[in-house]
């Protein structure tokens, strides 16, 4: 604090100098609160917060107009970089388990809304109220920006009355908003001793589903010995095509090489094969035995290396188009991609940033490499043309109006939902010519980070003025109750459904509660208990919907509880 009085002689006081001044400090003093950890809990940028309410109960306010501006700005950065994290899973995310998934955390948001509103009916609450209660019992930053632009777009005839309830949905939102942070994880804790949960069973448990599920690639050498094999081309034999199985190496004569689809098998040919364990089994006990020669040693021309694609030329063109890779005799035999390993197929398309193990001739290799790219410094650079094109476009698709039955006004996504839907639908295209939308990890949690503190010192500091005096006026307590129950009823109601009806692993269930609060300290909270980051998988499963439908229900509770 002692570096207002040195700010307000420098400014002035007045200035947009001063504006930014104290919001930088507000931000500054938050991140430092939000960095303290209690009990293995921090609070993390939510900290700004908290510190802009002390700023503006103290009557260190910015001018409204430059509030507003900055809000705004920030929820768009803030939301425009979420949905590039969790566009290129989203689709992904409604298959299998899933869909599930998603469709338990739509009940718990809409379930949320809905106990909103009786509550605001029953305790007469008002409009700006109810969406702001909601949206900090769900910790839902861009559902409360999307309520207070609808509240905005409601009152556009009477700009004072406007602030004002905008001020109370920041009121609202503000209150509620730190048990909202705190709920899930008290959930987690009571769900874990109400069913006696021992972690070290559910994780176990977890392990052996997911490699039913999805078994690992695994490599083996093999010898073949049968002669009904022999002048059949790889490409033909039915048995690796019907198993998925691959060869990535072939000993032949003492020489070393890389087989490719018109090879002939021959007796006494030694391959090296790729594929789950079971297929793999298959193949040896049909073709031969397991082979005792040592390929990695063995003389030829062979390499292998991992590169990253980083050149537009090749993005969405299926493997098997690119003939360079064919012509030069090499052979693509693990695509990572964000973590997840891939097995290569014919029809698989590549991705910005993808991962790609090839082997093959040295002079074929150099050729894969320029055909990909393999540039890192590519890979880690940011692009802006995507990031200012995108927002524009998630701009217009924000104010697109949605009609809703039974509404006579139309309801907009607006700036909390169409950047991010934007976002979503630009990052599964992939790229348009020279443009990609893609961003490096550290450049997108710079960019999450930076909209959401600025947007939550924007809020804090609005909702801050006078806010011991008002939270006496408007019940408080009453608040705090409320937000208390819309946080914790609807999750937990619909958590013991999920593990009594389907069974539900625990650790996949603290993911998605965690993701369907839109609950970054529950989450963090869930993988210290897990031991591993596996309830992160749940969580990214049903985060994009659960961020993209408070957005319609905040302005939902703005138009129907009036």
């Amino acid at each position: 604090m002692c570096a207002l009085p040195l700010l307000a002689d420098a400014t002035g006081g007045s200035s947009i100098a001063w504006d930014l001044g104290v919001l930088s400090l507000a931000v500054t003093l938050g991140l430092t609160l939000g960095a303290v950890r209690v009990r293995g809990i921090r609070l993390g940028v939510s900290g700004v917060l908290f510190s802009a309410l002390v700023f503006g109960q103290l009557g260190l306010g910015i001018k409204p107009e430059v509030l507003d501006f900055l809000r705004d700005f920030a929820l768009v950065i803030f939301v425009y970089a979420i949905g590039l994290q969790v566009g290129p899973g989203f689709i992904a995310s409604l298959r299998d388990e899933g869909l599930s998934l998603n469709v338990l955390s739509l009940i718990v948001v809409v379930l949320g809304a809905v106990f909103t509103g009786v509550l605001a009916r029953g305790f007469h609450l008002g409009a700006s109220s109810a969406t702001g209660l909601y949206s900090g019992a769900f910790t839902t930053t861009p559902g409360l920006g999307a309520g207070q632009e609808a509240i905005l777009n409601t009152l556009r005839d009477d700009q004072d009355r406007a602030r004002a309830e905008v001020a109370r949905a920041g009121l609202a939102y503000t209150v509620t908003y730190p048990f909202g942070m705190l709920g899930p994880i008290l959930t987690i804790v009571a769900l874990r001793k109400w069913f006696g949960i021992r972690m070290k069973d559910e994780a176990a448990a977890l392990v052996a589903a997911e490699q039913a599920k999805r078994p690992p690639i695994e490599t083996f050498d093999l010898e073949v010995t049968n002669p009904q094999h022999a002048g059949i081309a790889l490409k033909d034999h039915p048995l690796l095509r019907s198993n998925g199985v691959f060869f990535s190496r072939i000993l032949r004569g003492g020489a070393q090489s890389v087989p490719t689809g018109e090879t002939l098998i021959q007796v006494g040919d030694h391959f090296r094969a790729l594929g789950t364990r079971a297929a793999i089994i298959e193949v040896v006990e049909a073709m031969g035995r397991p082979s005792t020669a040592d390929l990695v040693s063995a003389t030829g021309d062979v390499r292998r290396s991992d590169f990253i694609v980083t050149r537009t030329d090749v993005l969405r063109r299926p493997l098997r188009d690119l003939a360079v890779i064919r012509k030069a005799g090499v052979t693509i035999a693990r695509i990572d991609r964000a973590g997840i390993e891939l097995f290569p197929t014919a029809t698989m398309r590549l991705q910005f940033g993808d991962s790609v193990t090839a082997i093959g001739p040295e002079q074929g290799m150099r050729a894969v490499e320029r055909l990909l790219g393999n540039s890192p410094e590519v890979l880690n650079r940011p692009q802006l043309i995507p990031i200012f094109l995108g927002i524009v476009l998630g701009v217009l698709v924000g104010s697109l109006p949605l009609w809703v039955p039974g509404l006579h006004t139309r309801v907009r996504i607006g700036l909390a939902g169409g950047p991010m839907l934007a976002a979503i639908i630009l990052s599964q295209w992939g790229n348009i010519g020279k443009v990609v939308w893609y961003m490096p990890v550290a450049a997108n949690q710079l960019f999450r980070d930076f909209g959401l503190a600025v947007f939550l010192a924007c809020i804090g500091l609005q909702s801050g003025d006078h806010f011991l005096q008002r939270l006496r006026e408007h019940g408080g307590g009453t608040f705090i109750l409320l937000g208390a129950v819309v946080t914790v009823l609807p999750v937990t109601l619909i958590a013991v459904i999920a593990r009594i009806r389907f069974k539900m692993n625990f650790i996949t269930l603290t993911g998605w509660l965690a993701g369907a609060m839109t609950s970054l300290p529950a989450l963090l909270f869930a993988n210290e208990i897990a031991g591993s980051d596996a309830p992160s998988i749940a969580y990214a499963a049903v985060a994009p919907l659960a961020l993209l439908t408070p957005i319609i229900c905040a302005q939902l509770l703005v138009l129907l509880t009036r």
